[in-house]
Order: C-alpha cells, then structure tokens, then sequence
C-alpha cells in the first residue's frame, strides 16, 4: 500500500517544513502567484521532501476548468525566428480551439513566468528554445499543467516531450552540398554556448566532411547566436583556407557575416567561398548573394507543438518523447559557383 494514502501529507506538514502559514502553502500549491518567489521556492521545496503529489491532500475537489488556453513562452517577440513560431502556434492552437497566449521570458527573477502561467491556469504551455529549471517543473507538475519543449537548447532526455527539426541531417546535407560544389577545404561558423542543436548541426557537417572529403581540412570557427561580429578568427580562417572554401555556419546569421570580411580580403562569393547557413530566415533569401540555407519547418515545429499539448491533456502517453521534423537544404546563389 502506497504510505501516502495512509499518512497523506497535509499543508499543515508543508507549511510547518517551509516555515510560512497554511495559507501561503495552499496558495503556492494552487497557482495563485501572490506570493514572491522565495516563498514559493520554499514551499515547492518542502512540498518535493516531503514527497507530496496532488492526490496526498484529500480536502477539497480538484479543478475541473479547462479555459481552453496554451500559453507560447519565449525569451523575446522580435526576430524572424520567433515571428514564425507564433504564427504556428496561433495557426494550430485557432484550429484546435484554443486561445493562444504569448508570454516573455523576463530577465527579472523576482518575475518569473511559472507565477503569470499559473494564474492563468492554461490547458498547457509551450517553451521556445527555454529549458526550464527543476523548480519551475515542480511549479507547473503541480498545477497538472502538460509542458512541450519546443527546439529546446539542452536535451530533455525523455523526461518531456519536445519537437525539433532534424539538425544533425541539415548539418549533413549542407556538408554534402559543398563538397558536391568542389570545395577544397572548409570552415565550420558554431557559437558559445553550445546548444543541443548547434552541436549537432556541427557534428553532422563533420560527418558529410569525413564521408565525402576525408583528407579536407575543416577549420572551427567561433561565433555568437546574434549580434554577430566578425572575429579576427574568422578573417584568418578565410586567409588561410585552400580555395575555393566551403564555409558552413550554424545558423543565418552567422553566414551573412562572413560576407563583409570575405570582400575586405578580395575573396567573392561564391567564387572563392561558398557559403551555407541554417534556418533560412526571411533575410536568407534577400542577401547579396542570395544565401543558401538549411530551412527549419517552424511554423509546423509550432504547429505539432500544440498539437503535443492537446494530446497530452487528454492522457496520451505515446506524446511524450521528441518530435523530429524533416530540415531541407534550399540552394542559392552563396554556394553555387
């Protein structure tokens, strides 16, 4: 017999553990975010020793609302990236009959987004490129409340469902696209810190490189994921290559940034270097010349995201897991010679 059905854990024993009033628990294991978040973090800190569930307090009756509500959480609304994202997940959350509501990520702890979700008490959450720290878990695992992953920086290793594209194969076919050019040695642009999918969008170039052009020289260049500026690195990467270079960087904006240095030193592309980026953001298609880029399906990544949600509410244990879908290499101008 499970020992909580024979001693359940009470507020009273959470409250007594973190210190603060019987109140203040019910109020923390509710989802009412009146309460700051040190006394928050005690409470669901007790709560996890003490091995409390929803189902250890048998007062009261659970909710039953369901407000028809998924709550899209991302660190910011301004870049191509996050525009098509939202509209994914308006696009589904609208068909499914959802309200889709978009929350920030704020930079201020003492504003945390579990506190504004679980005001709100939604029918799910979704986190763009965030991975949620175990305290937030425990938030939202309290509140019953399914959580999706989307393109998450770290792998959740099973514990949450998450959907992505296949980055190590975007990573592989760009590889394989400029060795096909007859690119003669390569530069590989990857940032700091190194995500999950910058890693395996790296290791999957090296693969193509290793499998199509083995005695080819592959130089690693460091870069940032925005605001990039070109390094010193880079400029002697470009130096010293054999041409033509086959450039690959983990993501467009990066790439577009090997233009400027690359005119500087009297190399053109894609005469002397050829270049392939990742995403294929709107920006890709208008750059001079135009970038040929791996395209990630986001409005579909968003779409299945919601989609995850749903089936999660209803109990769908095949809806854990991650969801991979397919990356497509869209060739431009930047590398074909």
């Amino acid at each position: 017999m499970d020992p909580y059905q024979e001693h359940p854990v009470t507020l009273r024993m959470i409250a007594e553990a973190a210190q603060v009033s019987i109140s203040s628990v019910s109020r923390v294991l509710s989802g009412r975010g009146d309460l700051s978040r040190e006394t928050r973090e005690r409470v669901l800190d007790a709560a996890r020793s003490l091995g409390y569930t929803r189902g250890s307090e048998m007062r009261g009756r659970p909710a039953t609302l369901d407000p028809r509500l998924v709550e899209l959480v991302l660190g910011g609304f301004d870049g191509a990236w996050t525009v098509a994202v939202a509209e994914g997940a308006r696009r589904a959350a609208f068909r499914l009959g959802f309200d889709l509501v978009l929350t920030l990520e704020r930079d201020d702890p003492a504003d945390d987004w579990p506190a504004r979700v679980a005001t709100r008490k939604p029918s799910g959450v979704i986190l763009g490129v965030i991975n949620p720290t175990q305290r937030q878990l425990d938030e939202l695992r309290g509140l019953q409340i399914p959580l999706v992953l989307l393109d998450p920086r770290s792998d959740p290793g099973g514990e949450l469902a998450s959907v992505g594209t296949t980055d190590w194969q975007g990573g592989y076919d760009a590889g394989a696209h400029l060795v096909a050019t007859g690119a003669q040695s390569f530069i590989v642009v990857t940032a700091a810190p190194a995500y999950r999918f910058g890693r395996a969008r790296e290791d999957g170039f090296r693969r193509a490189i290793s499998d199509l052009a083995p005695t080819a020289r592959i130089t690693r260049v460091t870069s940032q994921w925005s605001d990039v500026v070109p390094s010193a690195e880079l400029r002697a990467a470009l130096q010293t290559g054999d041409l033509p270079i086959g450039l690959f960087a983990g993501n467009d904006e990066m790439a577009l940034s090997v233009y400027a240095p690359a005119a500087r030193l009297g190399l053109e592309i894609p005469r002397d270097v050829r270049v392939v980026g990742f995403n294929d953001e709107p920006g890709a298609a208008l750059a001079g010349p135009p970038l040929t880029s791996v395209r990630q399906p986001l409005q579909e990544m968003a779409e299945r995201a919601v989609e995850l949600v749903r089936d999660l509410r209803h109990g769908d244990v095949h809806a854990h897991g991650r969801v991979e879908l397919p990356s497509r290499l869209v060739v431009r101008k930047s590398s074909s010679p």
